[in-house]
């Protein structure tokens, strides 16, 4: 019985002072879809039928937003994205605006850009495959990633701080 308690104690001192290499998060941050996380790569066309991939945008800061043109809280918050990708787009900001398509014909889509004069490019997710890579279950939803492609916020709305993050992560 003395033995096991000596074997318990020594793996418990050896688990404690382990260095940090052994740590499960010390290889950096795991995929997902919270703050920290790196964000899942994903492919997508965009409305004019390009195909567009979240990997190829590595070397910008990338903010998602996840929109129906159906959804008034995302037809407030588009102009917002706008204004960033006029401040920010020649600084290394890369805005792709996710399309959810859940009653959300293309055509309805391509309009609202039109009419909205939307810069930045309109992915139409017609499979809800990304939405669900993503756990989105509401829109709009944002989502900032790093030039790491490291998430730094997801929210239902841009944040209010939302300038003072795009610059410190140019």
């Amino acid at each position: 019985m003395k033995k096991i308690i000596l074997i318990l104690a020594a793996l418990t001192l050896i688990c404690l002072y382990a260095p940090p290499a052994y740590c499960a998060d010390a290889a950096g941050p795991t995929v997902g879809i919270m703050k920290g996380q790196v964000a899942p790569d994903f492919k997508l066309k965009d409305i004019q039928g390009k195909q567009v991939s979240l990997s190829s945008e590595k070397n910008n800061v990338v903010c998602l937003i996840f929109w129906a043109t159906w959804c008034p809280h995302c037809v407030h918050e588009l102009p917002r994205y706008k204004e960033l990708h006029a401040k920010y787009a020649a600084k290394g900001l890369k805005i792709l605006s996710i399309n959810i398509a859940a009653n959300d014909p293309l055509q309805r889509v391509e309009a609202y850009q039109q009419r909205a004069q939307l810069p930045y490019p309109i992915l139409y997710d017609a499979a809800q495959e990304v939405s669900r890579l993503f756990y989105v279950t509401g829109v709009p939803v944002s989502v900032i990633i790093d030039r790491k492609g490291v998430i730094q916020y997801r929210g239902y709305q841009l944040p209010d701080n939302v300038d003072q993050l795009i610059a410190q992560l140019l």
